[in-house]
Formats: C-alpha cells, structure tokens, sequence
C-alpha cells in the first residue's frame, strides 16, 4: 500500500484536454512530491497505411522522413512546454518519447513504469489509437486516473467515494488510491444493494473497511443505497453527482474470453461517465 506516489506519468499532446490534464499532473506531483514523467507518443502507422498503396521505395521513404521531421519537432514542442510547466510548479520531471501505436512491447511499458498514469478520457485524437484506457489498465496493471474531457474541476480527490462491493479488484483499488483517501477532506463508502449479498454473520456493510482506513487514521462516512432496480453504475453515477464528489474509486473487473482480459458491464458503464475523475485498479 503506498502512502504517496512518487514517480506519476501522464500522457502529453497539442489539445486543450491534453493541456489541462498535465497541469492536473503537475498539481498532483507537487502536492506528493512525485517525480512526473511525460510520455509523448509518436505514430508513424496511419500515415503509412495510406500511403503505401500509392507508392514504392524512395518515395515511401520521403514519407517516413517528412512525418519524422514533423513528429521531431512536435516532441521538442511539447518538451518545451512540459519543461516550463515543470519549473511553474517547481516539480522533477522527464520526458519519455514512444514511437509505436501499441501497448504490447517492453519499451513502452518501461516508459510506462510508475505509481500512477494520468489520462484524459476518452482519448484525445492527437494520442496513439492503441492508448485507450481499458489497454492502459490491462496491460500495465498500473492504477489510471482518468480525467474526462468535459470536466471542468479544479480539484481532484478533496471529496473521495469509494464504490466498494467488497471484490478483489474493489480492494486493490483502495489500495492504489490511499495517497488521495488519506489527504481527502471527505470520504465515502458507498455500497449498492450489499445487505441483500450479506452472510449472516458478516459485518454490515462497508464497516470491514471502515475499520481498516481508521487503522491508517483516516476516517470515513458509510453510504447504504439500494438500486431499486436501476443500473449500479447508474446508481453510482447519481451518488457522485448528489454528494459533489471530486473522485471516484472504483475496481475494474474483468474476465477472461479466449485471449483477451473484457470489462464487466458495470466497469464499462461507469467508464462512460464524464462528470467525476476517476481512478480505476484491477
């Protein structure tokens, strides 16, 4: 369980959204004293893709070395302004440049390897097509933060509530996310239809880990609703939007399906909210 992140990777692009996003970034490494790491992703495919049927040899080359050239010079950019961003907040940083569209080699995950990654959502158009948020999460086990395009916040995890259905991945989650409910100002287990799953001789719900944030000092609030028949994730949503909430916590499970790792239902309805951060585990 860590007390604080110390090494946080955020995803960097030209948008509007990808600029907000790394000063959240820059925001969280000051206030954690984390080293933050931009990752600027370069794609070459789409271009090629397009071209390669019109065109053999020398003439594909002059391609690759003009998209290059352009590529080298929106990575100094963005160098550049991740350099100034990092010396407004006073915060250690790199840059970490990866030139593929994809997710499954040891070079990306290596410049992925850290506490946290910070992502906007849904992905901004200028990022790679393979960096969506489900295959950040599958493939590097790493806890995301995503921070949804439209929103407009100004802080994240000052009022925290905890999606909690007592599941691995619900554990893991709070786990990966004690560095925001320790420093919330308000804390909030909420747990959706539980007594109709409780044993008899279980605590009510929530107060296992209830009992367990006190162990860390850290006090918390328990929110029993009931679904009525409504969607969980619907449910959840609606408590975010009632309680004011600046974060969501929540596990992401998951299940097997030939080779591929595919989201429940409930984790991919709760993926399309648009008005909280979230951070997802699994």
């Amino acid at each position: 369980m860590l007390a604080v992140w110390r090494d946080i990777a955020v995803f960097l692009d030209a948008s509007a959204a990808g600029e907000k996003i790394a000063v959240h970034a820059a925001q969280l490494a000051r206030q954690h004293g984390a080293h933050l790491i931009g990752i600027y992703g370069v794609s070459l495919t789409s271009e090629l893709d397009r071209f390669a049927g019109h065109a053999r040899g020398d003439a594909i080359r002059q391609v690759v070395e003009r998209r290059r050239g352009e590529e080298e010079h929106k990575v100094l950019a963005a160098g550049r302004r991740f350099a100034d961003l990092s010396g407004q907040f006073g915060i250690s940083s790199e840059l970490r440049v990866v030139w593929r569209d994809g997710l499954d080699t040891e070079a990306v995950l290596r410049a992925l390897h850290s506490d946290l990654i910070i992502a906007a959502h849904p992905k901004p158009d200028n990022l790679p097509a393979g960096w969506l948020a489900e295959r950040l999460l599958l493939a590097t086990g790493t806890p995301v933060l995503l921070i949804p395009q439209p929103w407009a916040g100004e802080t994240i995890g000052t009022n925290v509530l905890i999606a909690w259905n007592r599941s691995r991945e619900a554990r893991r989650a709070v786990n990966d996310a004690m560095p925001f409910i320790s420093t919330a100002e308000k804390r909030t287990i909420l747990t959706v239809d539980a007594e109709r799953n409780m044993k008899a001789l279980d605590h009510e719900a929530g107060t296992n880990l209830l009992q367990h944030l006190n162990r860390h000092d850290v006090e918390a609030d328990i929110a029993k609703v009931a679904s009525d028949g409504a969607p969980v994730a619907d449910v959840i949503a609606r408590q975010v939007a009632e309680r004011g909430v600046d974060l969501l916590v929540f596990g992401a499970y998951s299940r097997p399906r030939t080779s591929e790792l595919l989201f429940g239902s409930t984790t991919r309805s709760l993926l399309t909210i648009e008005s909280v951060p979230m951070l997802i585990s699994r």
